[in-house]
């Protein structure tokens, strides 16, 4: 389906709060959708490159591994769906479904944003890896239900079944928000590394010395990462970022399970705050 020609923006009651979708003044294509106040996508319906969120920069720096060319990618949460139009505009003939747990949320994208160059399925991201043949080269879980991940997709368990469907060169990226000791993402990059050989933190220096809550990228495949060239895009970037080796950073935690999930933490009261 082709996005409608303009989004007219507008609030919406959602499965899981308000979703509202505002217009950017100072970009004439730019919107910002938010469920419950809390910022879930920034997209430019004109321009799917630009990527206003740091975060989702630090996602493309990963997808920008991968080797040129279309690629199929699974990404499990939707939101506004910005990643997944930037592999549609920077890998024309890419295969790629989004999946999104909160249906009327999937619904104001489609009316109001389309899904040229993806399928939008609604679904736990979870349950939607069950059954699937290694087919994708990119997986990415990037699922927020309000400002917090859901503790089962941040599991050992999740992770063997994203690995059960990536091809042996697919890359693996998981957008997470922590602070303080990150003790939430030390136990997902533990994960990580009991089934990965190469597993990357991306961040920005600040909230990987715990200093302030913030977003955090990991990255993990079964084949090297070029970590000279993702340092290069990262420390150039404003605000720029510092890549960890995501063993030395999990160091001393253990993964979360499903019958021992980890804690998921509570941003601060004010993060969101105008």
């Amino acid at each position: 389906m082709a996005r409608s020609a303009s989004p007219s923006g507008g609030t919406w009651e959602v499965d899981f709060g308000t979703a509202e979708l505002v217009r950017d003044l100072d970009r004439p294509d730019g919107w910002m959708l938010l469920v419950d106040g809390t910022p879930q996508s920034y997209l430019d319906v004109g321009d799917p490159t630009y990527l206003e969120f740091e975060y989702v920069r630090w996602l493309a720096d990963v997808v920008d591994e991968l080797p040129p060319g279309p690629v199929t990618a699974l990404h499990l949460g939707g939101g506004g769906c910005t990643l997944a139009r930037y592999v549609a505009a920077v890998r024309p003939g890419s295969t790629q479904v989004v999946v999104e747990a909160d249906a009327r949320l999937a619904e104001v994208v489609r009316t109001q944003l389309g899904t040229t160059g993806f399928k939008l399925k609604v679904g736990d991201g979870r349950a939607a890896l069950a059954g699937l043949r290694p087919t994708a080269d990119l997986v990415v879980t990037d699922v927020f239900v309000g400002s917090q991940v859901p503790a089962h997709l941040a599991t050992l368990e999740h992770v063997q079944a994203v690995r059960e469907v990536l091809l042996p060169h697919g890359r693996y990226a998981v957008n997470l928000g922590d602070a303080g000791e990150l003790r939430f993402a030390r136990r997902q990059a533990a994960a990580l590394a009991e089934v990965f050989a190469h597993v990357l933190v991306v961040g920005d220096p600040a909230v990987l010395r715990g200093r302030r809550f913030g977003n955090l990228v990991l990255a993990a495949s079964d084949a090297p990462f070029d970590e000279g060239r993702l340092r290069r895009v990262t420390a150039r970037a404003h605000p720029r970022a510092r890549v960890a080796e995501g063993r030395a950073f999990a160091a001393g935690a253990r993964p979360g399970t499903d019958a021992d999930p980890p804690t998921v933490p509570t941003p601060p009261a004010d993060l969101f705050a105008p």
